[in-house]
């Protein structure tokens, strides 16, 4: 584990546009856009959360066995990502999305009309492994 670096990748997806036809159509090819990004993640689950326009947080959990491509749909949210060690605050905006890897603590907030598309990758074997106690992560992340 590199204790340095937050495992996420965060980027924004292309719109196109049809002159004379309304609207920007987007494309989500995920196994393309990882393949580009030199991303390891096959889709296994996904869904969204809609009505999202509140300062409280959802997340804050880590998974040990999935990793997550969250895509802004509408509005904008924040993210703090934590490896254990070190912190990364982002803001994310309509039609950008992150890659976040295993063993993150993922809080999101500060949703302004928000719809977030959630994609996990993991092992369909498996059960998804959360942790939903902060001082249980960092307990986890110390004996990895």
């Amino acid at each position: 584990m590199d204790l340095n670096n937050i495992d996420f990748k965060l980027f924004k997806l292309n719109t196109i546009i049809t002159d004379g036809k309304p609207g920007k159509l987007v494309d989500l090819d995920l196994n393309k856009i990882c393949e580009n990004l030199n991303i390891n993640f096959k889709v296994t689950k996904y869904f969204y959360i809609n009505d999202l326009n509140s300062s409280l947080s959802r997340g804050n959990h880590s998974n040990s066995n999935t990793s997550e491509i969250l895509i802004c749909l509408n509005g904008s949210f924040e993210i703090k990502l934590d490896n254990g060690f070190k912190k990364k605050n982002l803001l994310i905006n309509k039609n950008e999305c992150i890659f976040i890897g295993k063993n993150i603590w993922i809080e999101f907030y500060n949703f302004k009309n928000c719809i977030i598309l959630v994609f996990v990758d993991t092992n369909n074997n498996e059960i998804k492994d959360s942790c939903y106690d902060y001082n249980e992560f960092i307990n986890i992340i110390m004996n990895v």
